[in-house]
């Protein structure tokens, strides 16, 4: 199941759910018959600031809707704003809908990167060693390209990762000790991609595979960003 897949499954549960609640404490579209259990009230609210936080992004209108309740005097102890909590998220559901991804963007990029790791981690087990570092090598230079883009620092279409290592590190991005792993990795990339397999072992490709995943997961933005 992907990442967008998951986010609707949970948009649909939490909603049923509110919808559920709603009716069975008489809600008309104007009053309750009794107000919702405070159980209930607390526990909604916080599953939908935790999806609109990561769908829509803390700075969207949902998200800072649903923490004005969960946080002012009047509104975070009284569950007659249930009503309010269930329209802030049917509201980021319907920007999700319809195609105002926000945040989650990131994610499914950040999702695509992990497949084609799970890929490269694949290969190497079926002894394809060379194949998987020059995988690695290009789940690496699309990383640094977003990780560039995150940053606005503006790259050429076909500049490669040492261009881009030098970039980043010029941005302070990372210290020295991560531009020297991936100076040393693009070398690798590189002797893969033309050829040099003399040049490449199976630790050196399991190590940068191990690597680049970590970096994937270390420096990637999962938000804000393109």
């Amino acid at each position: 199941m992907t990442t967008t897949e998951k986010v609707q499954q949970k948009f649909a549960r939490l909603l049923a759910e509110g919808e559920d609640i709603l009716r069975r404490n008489g809600w008309n579209g104007q009053d309750y018959q009794r107000h919702p259990d405070d159980v209930d009230y607390r526990r909604f609210r916080t599953e939908a600031l935790n999806l609109t936080r990561v769908v829509c992004g803390t700075d969207s209108d949902h998200y800072r809707e649903l923490m004005r309740i969960a946080e002012g005097k009047n509104t975070s102890d009284n569950s007659y704003y249930f009503k309010d909590c269930y329209g802030a998220l049917q509201a980021a559901h319907r920007d999700f809908t319809d195609g105002f991804l926000f945040e989650l963007r990131a994610l499914v990029a950040v999702e695509i990167l992990g497949d084609f790791i799970d890929q490269a981690e694949g290969l190497l087990e079926a002894g394809h060693y060379v194949a998987a570092t020059s995988l690695a090598g290009a789940i690496l230079e699309d990383a640094m390209r977003k990780l560039c883009a995150s940053r606005n620092i503006p790259v050429p279409e076909k500049t490669k990762i040492d261009a881009l290592n030098a970039e980043l590190g010029r941005a302070g991005v990372y210290d020295k000790l991560v531009y020297k792993r991936i100076t040393a990795l693009a070398e690798l990339r590189n002797n893969a991609d033309h050829g040099h397999f003399d040049k490449v072992t199976q630790d050196d490709a399991a190590d940068m595979v191990k690597y680049v995943r970590r970096f994937c997961a270390d420096y990637v933005p999962r938000g804000g960003g393109p």
